[in-house]
């Protein structure tokens, strides 16, 4: 393996850093959920998860700082983790660590004006949207020196336009690093990896891009994804001189997941086995999906793949077609303009794109096994997006460089210039940015037009919501107040601490002086209280959400989440 990797220049850097500042600062602005940060624009509401995300990421972090290296210990290691403690290890300790880190940055630089709650889920967002900045900054640098710095761009600016993707950078879930994580692993292994015989030191980059794998691990389970993808790549191209090599990744990015996590510490082989062994041990989880509801085991097997061709703009998904099938005969790396690369069609085969497509293909092929649990949207394979933004910006060079060679061939009667190109790039980008600008806050309910969009994808049976994300600042400040209403009862109820937290979250509903209620049977009588409907349809009956849209149309007394967050008026 080479130890002397490809140097990034000055000039490879400045485009992905300012549209990863760019992406920054547009989800910062854009995070407040319930009135913490009312002078910022709002973003999605509470999903169901972020608050045991924040609060265990705030008490690992409160943990670290109060030990320091005294946490090594086994003292510390046991009061900390062990039972007992408050420490739920339901995921690994990295993802939330940096939650919890800059939920505390946050807190301290802006403090939220009212909040008696020891956690703040808004302040614990900023570590998501800095993580999304991260992975748009290394998308855009590859890309940039693989391809060209238009390709760069293109691959960059994509990822920000990609509206679920977006959506998930503002909530404080792990989903976002691991995107980090998942990302930098295999662009760091796409970049560096070259088996050679007779190279200086050939442990050197399987064991860096090994330690980007170990944070892997520490982020999600969605990490062991990535040896298989690494594995049967190198395989293949380097068959028996790839298993030293494979062997140091491999066993690197273990110990840096054991290390990392001394949770595992107390009692490795239980503990490895226990967490490995919990995605079949877990509650079953419905997904609403062409109209019915299925056991998350048993949702068809294109279900991964369907949602992954609705859920990203049809321009997007060409230009990363293009990227899988364009071979072009120059190098690609070569800025349009220098030379005339000639671009035919036919299956790309350089080693690097073959990487990066099994890395946007696998995971949608392992959620689509029969008996693997698929639910929440495209949350589980969320990791392939980001990879995919940079076959979407090799395809986006392609077509400038197919473009060129029409113009300079006579072919084609406009302008040769870098202008006209770009200008050609930027308003193909703008119409793709319909979706972010026209479904905020909610762009997880986001459908392209594959389907007609959101009407239309709701029309085929596809679900509308994701957990509580249309629950908004501006839908909550509509609700009534007392007296008129008191009670406002809720559906669905996932878990017991779900009210609790939206309303530790949200000043404004502790502000109205409402009281929240799961939603029973016994309630439909109720005429006098207030409703909140979610519509998930995965756990919510279409007979129920009938009823209850019937007693609002007569009474004036149901807040929909559906008609603000889903669009659909």
């Amino acid at each position: 393996m080479t130890d002397q990797p490809a140097k990034f220049e000055r000039q490879d850097v400045i485009g992905p850093l300012v549209v990863a500042l760019l992406a920054l600062l547009s989800v910062v602005l854009t995070l407040d959920a319930a009135g913490d940060y009312p002078k910022l624009f709002e973003g999605p509401g509470i999903t169901l998860d972020e608050s045991f995300n924040v609060q265990m990421g705030v008490y690992q972090w409160n943990a670290l700082r109060e030990y320091n290296v005294a946490l090594l210990h086994p003292d510390s290691v046991r009061e900390v983790f062990g039972p007992g403690s408050n420490y739920n290890p339901d995921h690994p300790p990295l993802g939330r660590l940096w939650l919890g880190f800059c939920h505390d940055l946050t807190k301290w630089l802006f403090p939220p004006a009212d909040h008696p709650s020891p956690f703040v889920t808004d302040c614990a967002r900023v570590g998501s949207a800095t993580a999304f900045a991260l992975t748009v900054f290394l998308i855009g640098l590859f890309a940039t020196k693989w391809y060209g710095r238009v390709a760069g761009m293109v691959a960059a600016v994509s990822l920000v336009l990609m509206p679920r993707v977006f959506a998930h950078a503002h909530l404080a879930s792990l989903e976002t690093f691991m995107n980090l994580t998942y990302s930098a692993t295999v662009l760091a292994v796409a970049h560096w990896w070259r088996v050679e015989k007779g190279a200086r030191r050939p442990w050197m980059i399987p064991t860096l891009t090994g330690v980007l794998f170990g944070f892997a691990l520490l982020t999600k389970m969605q990490a062991i994804l990535i040896p298989p993808v690494v594995g049967l790549w190198a395989l293949w191209h380097w068959r028996v001189r790839a298993i030293k090599p494979l062997a140091i990744f491999g066993l690197v990015g273990l110990a840096v997941f054991f290390v990392g996590w001394p949770w595992l510490w107390l009692d490795p082989a239980k503990h490895f086995h226990e967490y490995f062994a919990r995605t079949t041990n877990r509650a079953i989880l419905n997904c609403y999906y062409l109209g019915q509801v299925w056991a998350d085991k048993d949702v068809p097997w294109h279900y991964p793949f369907v949602m992954f061709a609705v859920t990203v703009p049809v321009g997007l998904h060409t230009l990363g077609l293009l990227g899988v099938v364009a071979k072009v005969t120059r190098s690609v790396s070569e800025e349009v303009g220098r030379t005339t690369p000639r671009s035919r069609f036919g299956l790309h085969c350089d080693p690097r794109e073959q990487l990066l497509l099994a890395a946007t293909l696998l995971p949608l092929g392992l959620f689509a096994l029969p008996g693997i649990a698929v639910y929440d949207g495209e949350r589980l394979f969320l990791v392939s997006y980001p990879i995919w933004a940079v076959l979407i910006g090799r395809g986006a060079k392609v077509a400038l460089c197919f473009l060129q060679r029409k113009v300079e061939s006579g072919q084609w009667r406009l302008v040769a210039s870098h202008r006209t190109h770009g200008i050609a790039m930027a308003s193909f980008l703008l119409a793709q940015s319909v979706g972010v600008i026209v479904m905020h806050p909610c762009q997880l309910s986001y459908y392209n037009l594959l389907v007609g969009g959101l009407y239309g994808a709701d029309r085929l049976g596809f679900e509308r919501t994701y957990w509580g994300d249309c629950v908004t600042r501006s839908m909550l400040a509509s609700m009534p107040e007392p007296p008129e209403t008191e009670i406002v009862y809720v559906m669905p109820v996932l878990h017991q601490f779900q009210l609790d937290d939206l309303m530790q979250q949200s000043p404004i509903l502790r502000n109205k002086g409402l009281r929240l209620r799961p939603f029973q049977d016994e309630h439909t009588d109720r005429m006098t209280d207030g409703w909140l409907l979610v519509s998930r349809k995965a756990d919510v009956p279409t007979e129920m959400w009938g009823g209850l849209n019937g007693i609002g149309e007569r009474r004036q007394q149901i807040t929909l989440a559906v008609w603000r967050g889903l669009a659909l008026r």
